[in-house]
This record gives structure tokens, C-alpha cells and sequence, in this order.
């Protein structure tokens, strides 16, 4: 048969069997008295095993291993080691390939679910979700509102930079949903709200209050502190020098206050307190 006989009963081009001859991977047949290569049936098996190798993954230089047959000599045997290890690594490789398309089709189905029942796509998970959509909906101080907001963007914010790991959330969920922290966090973010404005120094107890108010939050929940502790020590030191990076997030300077006495406290409850930050 020509070659374009052979192409298209192996489903391929021409092109492809003739890339394939460069590399050696099809041995050239017998020509016709015109000058035609002539192929036969153990052709077209060849050329379909290739193309079977080829699209399960093999790379092309590994084929001709592969359609070898049996090892014969030192050099096939390394020959043999090398094919192994490279099948294992492409095997390696198409299972994290799956376990990345299933975590994007989880992701995915999750937000057709929620875009389905006309709720706000977020990357927090669901009940996390509705637990602030219930806070900001359910809070008529527009300061408290306006924090609920900014703490559910900042947390979406760790989420999509994947800084907010299953623990995290984990912990943030428990906090959400047990009745008693919840109704503990509002009063505390309404207390942080109501101090913007004010003088830090004459509201320096309110500060102190507020601080021990959202510390008391994380005594319930060890993993939270757990999880913070590394970040909050990082924090800590970098706010002792650097206080205009805080001042775009929170430029109110009693709330500033209650952020940095904050993120003292749990620096050092997580560990020795670092240089130059006390608690």
C-alpha cells in the first residue's frame, strides 16, 4: 500500500509517517519500480503501536525501547532502566494531573451549585460564606457592617493567594458556628468599630479591652492560634518598623492600636516572644 494508504487506515498523516521514519521509529519499506514506498500489514501494525504508545504518553524517544522486544545486551538493559523510570514518572505525572482536574472540577461544581441558587460566588467555602453573608445582612451599625465586610475580602484574600489553609478555615467555621463565639465576635468587632475616631491614648482601656475581647475569641479554638502564630510573629516584628503598611489597611490609629497589641498577643502566645515585641 502507498503511504497515504497507510496514513489514513492508521488514522494519521502522511507528515507523521514520515516524521516517524527520521527518527527511526518505521523502517523504510521496499519501493515500487517507480520509486513509491510500498508498505504491508506488519507496517501498519507497527505504525498503529506507535501511535498507541505515542497517545498514551510515551515519548517518541522511548518508543523504539519500548517496540524493542527482549534485552540482549548491557546497553539494553539500561536502555530497559531508563524506559522504566521514565513510564513511572509519566504515570507519577498523569495522577497528579487527575488529582488537579478533580480539584478544579470540586471548584467547579461548587460554584455552578452556588451561581444555581443565586448566591454570591466566593473561594471561602460555603458555610463560611453564608456565616458572613448572615453577619452583614443581619448588622445595622454601618461601622460593624463595614468591618464584616472588610474581614470577609480579607479572608477571601488569603484564600485566593492560598495562604488560608483547610485548618484555617477549619477553625474560622468553628468560630462562626458555635452560637456563643459568634455573638462574642460581633460585640467585639462593634466595640472595634466604635473606637474609630478616638483618641489612642484617652481610650487606652477600651483598646486593652478589645484586644483581650478578640484573644478571648481564639481560646476555644487552639488550631487557630496555631495557624496564626507563625504569620502573627512575622507581624509583630514587621510592624515594630514598618506602621505605614497597616496605616493603608487601617488608617484609624486607635484601631491601628487594637491590630498591633493584637497581633502581639498572639505572637507570644504562640511562642517566645521575639525580638523587640512584647506582649
Amino acid at each position: 500500500m502507498r503511504i497515504s494508504d497507510l496514513a489514513q487506515a492508521a488514522g494519521t498523516t502522511v507528515r507523521a509517517v514520515r516524521h516517524y521514519h527520521r527518527l527511526g521509529l518505521m523502517p523504510e519499506p521496499p519501493r515500487t519500480p517507480n520509486g513509491y514506498r510500498d508498505y504491508e500489514l506488519a507496517d501498519l501494525v507497527r505504525l498503529l503501536r506507535i501511535r498507541w504508545l505515542a497517545q498514551s504518553g510515551v515519548p517518541l524517544g522511548s518508543v523504539a525501547t519500548v517496540l524493542g522486544g527482549h534485552v540482549t545486551d548491557s546497553d539494553d538493559h539500561d536502555a530497559e532502566s531508563d524506559l522504566t523510570a521514565d513510564l513511572e514518572s509519566l504515570l507519577e505525572a498523569a495522577d497528579t494531573q487527575i488529582r488537579t482536574l478533580q480539584v478544579k472540577r470540586e471548584a467547579l461544581a461548587a460554584i455552578l451549585e452556588r451561581h444555581r441558587a443565586g448566591d454570591r460566588l466566593s473561594p471561602l467555602p460555603a458555610p463560611i460564606v453564608d456565616a458572613f453573608d448572615e453577619l452583614i445582612d443581619g448588622e445595622d451599625d454601618p461601622h460593624t457592617r463595614t468591618l464584616f465586610v472588610r474581614e470577609r475580602d480579607s479572608w477571601e484574600m488569603l484564600a485566593l493567594t492560598g495562604q488560608a489553609s483547610p485548618e484555617y478555615l477549619d477553625a474560622l467555621r468553628t468560630l462562626l458556628d458555635d452560637p456563643e463565639q459568634r455573638h462574642a465576635m460581633v460585640a467585639v468587632y462593634r466595640r472595634f468599630g466604635a473606637l474609630a475616631g478616638q483618641d489612642p491614648t484617652a481610650a487606652a482601656d477600651e483598646i486593652t479591652a478589645v484586644i483581650e475581647g478578640m484573644t478571648a475569641l481564639l481560646d476555644d479554638i487552639p488550631i487557630m492560634v496555631e495557624v496564626l502564630g507563625s504569620w502573627a510573629a512575622e507581624a509583630a516584628t514587621a510592624l515594630e518598623s514598618n506602621t505605614e503598611v497597616l496605616a493603608e489597611f487601617l488608617p484609624d490609629p486607635a484601631q491601628q492600636a487594637v491590630a498591633i497589641g493584637f497581633v502581639r498577643r498572639v505572637a507570644a502566645q504562640s511562642g517566645p516572644p521575639q525580638d523587640g515585641v512584647q506582649a
